[in-house]
C-alpha cells in the first residue's frame, strides 16, 4: 500500500493546519442523526474525529499517511474514548476492510487534493460503505476576498502536485461537478460564513 507523505503531516498539520477546519466540522455533525456510525476519509491527525466521538457511538479515522495515523493514535491514548478508532489505509479499497455500511462517510479538504480519477474513485467506495456521504470543501468559485486569496496562497504552498489538483477541482467546478458526475443527489449542503467552504451531505 502507497504511503502519502506531507511535509505537513503530524504535528505541524495538528497544530496548524486542522484547527482552521472546525467551523466545517460543526457543519458536518449538525447534518447527521444521532446514534449514528461514522467513518472518515482522509482523517489527517483525527480531529474530526475526536469531536465526533464526543457525540456519536462509533467514529473510525481512515488516512494513507501513516505519520498522521500514528499521531492520531498517540492522541488517543490519553483520551477515554473507547468508540473512536483509526487505520491506515487507502480509501480506495475501503470495502476490503469494512464489511458493515457506515451510516456516514465524511471527508473534509481531502477530495480537492486528489487527481481526478482518484477522487471518482474514493467517493464510489465512500459509496458503498455508507448510506449517505458528507463532504466538506472549498467552494467553487472561491470568492474574491482575503479568506479566498489566503486559501489559494496556502494550496500554491502545499506542493506542485497538490496545487494542480486543486486547479483541476477547480476546473471541474467543485463539489457539484462531483455529484453530477457521479449521479448523486444533494439532500443538504451549506455555505460557510466567508463563502469559501462547502459542506453538502449526498447519496
Amino acid at each position: 500500500m502507497e504511503n502519502k507523505f506531507h511535509w505537513y503531516d503530524g504535528k505541524f498539520y495538528d497544530k496548524v493546519i486542522a484547527p482552521n477546519q472546525d467551523c466545517t466540522f460543526r457543519i458536518m455533525r449538525a447534518m447527521m442523526n444521532p446514534n449514528s456510525s461514522i467513518i472518515d476519509i482522509g482523517t489527517g491527525t483525527g480531529r474530526f474525529v475526536f469531536q465526533a466521538a464526543e457525540k456519536f457511538p462509533k467514529v473510525i479515522g481512515v488516512d494513507l499517511s501513516s505519520r498522521n495515523i500514528k499521531f492520531a493514535n498517540s492522541q488517543l491514548k490519553n483520551l477515554d474514548m473507547n468508540n473512536a478508532s483509526f487505520l491506515h489505509a487507502d480509501a480506495a479499497e475501503l470495502k476490503f476492510h469494512f464489511t458493515e455500511k457506515f451510516d456516514y462517510s465524511t471527508v473534509s479538504y481531502v477530495i480537492h487534493e486528489m487527481p481526478y480519477e482518484v477522487r471518482l474513485t474514493v467517493l464510489k467506495a465512500m459509496r458503498e460503505i455508507s448510506n449517505e456521504i458528507i463532504i466538506g470543501d472549498y467552494f467553487i468559485p472561491q470568492p474574491k476576498n482575503k479568506r479566498g486569496y489566503s486559501n489559494r496562497i496556502a494550496e500554491f504552498l502545499a506542493g506542485r502536485d497538490h496545487f494542480n489538483n486543486y486547479r483541476n477541482f477547480v476546473k471541474h467546478n467543485g463539489i457539484y461537478g462531483l455529484v453530477e458526475t457521479l449521479g448523486m443527489e444533494i439532500l443538504q449542503e451549506k455555505i460557510g460564513v466567508h463563502g469559501t467552504s462547502h459542506v453538502v451531505r449526498i447519496r
